[in-house]
């Protein structure tokens, strides 16, 4: 039963359980396209098995919009994030480029730096994002830099920034599939997810201004400004729009078991419709809906058997995974008949005594031509040695041993020689005798 591989298929086997890595593998064409109109770049991303599952022009040049604001984040969070508390003043010049929506900052307002970040992740806030910005480089033109330098560390290669607020300007370009990128590193961060995911932000009073009640501006989480895209799964990032740029959102969403990361960019606004949150909605819909965890291997299924020498009780065992494999695959597969499970064994027979989950070698499961999952391949069961066939097996490999061929040749080649010299010296002793 066992089978023979390939040298390559046996390292690629190894490496792949060595890593405990479970591989999705989406084939062009396995599943219906989601509903998507009226948008210029789409990327769908499932955090858990680092994949891409829809794209749409995702590497196409476009204007990024509030999704700058994302970065701008991810830096604030960074270099100041251990100090929150601290209170700094606005000054004329931090706010002498703000333009589009803020919250009324006025210099001379003494804020703390936890309330800029808050008003810029949880509102949008440009008045905010230039606080931030001066407070983290001293001006605008260095945070810029440092922005652009960012999205080059997480991949971002076709991307440029030219402001902390996204509004419009000919050189600032991205890509959906750039965006997703910052997105991904921006979901690990804590405070950024947790800030974008509020609904509303309570800004404490300051010294020129009373307190402020900020809403989100994500119309997939909010309900202030349009109640007509609510998402109970999305969760956090980012929302806006430019006359130039379009409306765009970024947004992560979970069933509790998949997360994705969605970015809609460039969309249309008709007849009163926002085509970014409806285009979200659906392509969140679809994935949830397209695909999931599907079981293609447990330890109860039987993956095959391997033949047992030296016991008289078996002669053979079956093998099963050590492991129960669950797979990220299109929901409506057939397990049966599109998933292949190949296995190899360290040897094409197992000596008693055989211990049950003795790990004997492994088995893959390969699904499109793509290893998507291995686990090692265990006993079921434990085999005793037989004393009897275990000491005519010993008999039989010492017959088969260099020491004992060497001194049975040496045996024989000594005994033929003495037959032959005594053969030699009875010729001799009987030609004396003749002569007398």
């Amino acid at each position: 039963m066992h089978r023979k591989k390939s040298l390559a298929a046996m390292l690629l086997s190894v490496i792949l359980f060595a890593a405990g890595l479970l591989w999705m593998c989406v084939p062009a064409g396995a599943l219906e396209d989601p509903t998507i109109s009226n948008a210029k770049g789409i990327y769908l991303y499932n955090l858990e098995n680092n994949k891409a599952v829809y794209s749409l022009n995702a590497e196409e040049q476009i204007y990024p919009t509030s999704t700058v604001k994302i970065m701008t984040g991810i830096l604030a969070i960074e270099n100041l994030s251990g100090r929150l508390d601290e209170t700094i003043t606005v000054t004329a010049e931090m706010l002498s480029e703000v333009r589009g929506n803020n919250i009324g900052l006025a210099a001379g307002e003494m804020v703390t730096i936890d309330s800029m970040i808050r008003a810029l992740l949880v509102n949008g806030a440009n008045d905010a994002a230039y606080v931030l910005a001066y407070t983290i480089s001293g001006s605008a033109q260095e945070f810029v830099t440092q922005m652009n330098t960012k999205a080059k560390e997480l991949g971002a290669h076709h991307t440029h920034y030219t402001n902390p607020t996204g509004m419009h300007d000919e050189n600032m370009y991205t890509t959906a599939e750039d965006t997703a990128q910052i997105a991904k590193y921006a979901y690990s961060l804590d405070l950024f997810m947790e800030a974008t995911s509020s609904v509303r932000y309570a800004m404490p009073a300051t010294n020129v201004s009373q307190a402020r009640t900020l809403h989100n501006r994500n119309c997939l989480l909010s309900v202030y400004y349009d109640k007509n895209y609510y998402n109970e799964q999305a969760r956090g990032m980012n929302a806006g729009s430019t006359p130039e740029g379009g409306h765009s959102v970024v947004t992560a969403a979970t069933d509790g078991e998949l997360t994705y990361i969605v970015v809609v960019m460039g969309a249309d606004t008709i007849d009163g419709k926002v085509y970014s949150y409806i285009n979200a909605t659906n392509l969140l819909d679809w994935a949830f809906d397209s695909f999931t965890y599907t079981q293609v291997l447990s330890p109860e299924q039987i993956v095959c058997e391997i033949p047992v020498t030296l016991s008289t009780a078996v002669d053979y065992v079956t093998l099963v995974s050590t492991d129960t494999l669950r797979v990220y695959l299109p929901s409506d597969i057939n397990v049966d008949e599109e998933i292949e499970i190949s296995y190899i064994t360290n040897s094409e027979s197992l000596q008693a005594p055989v211990h049950e989950g003795q790990v004997v070698g492994s088995v893959t499961a390969i699904y499109d031509g793509e290893v998507i999952g291995t686990s090692q391949l265990v006993a079921t069961t434990d085999v005793s040695r037989s004393d009897l066939l275990y000491g005519l097996y010993k008999i039989e490999q010492f017959t088969k041993s260099r020491f004992f061929i060497v001194t049975l040749i040496s045996a024989i080649i000594f005994t033929l020689i003495y037959i032959f010299g005594t053969a030699i010296l009875r010729q001799k002793k009987g030609k004396k005798r003749m002569r007398f």
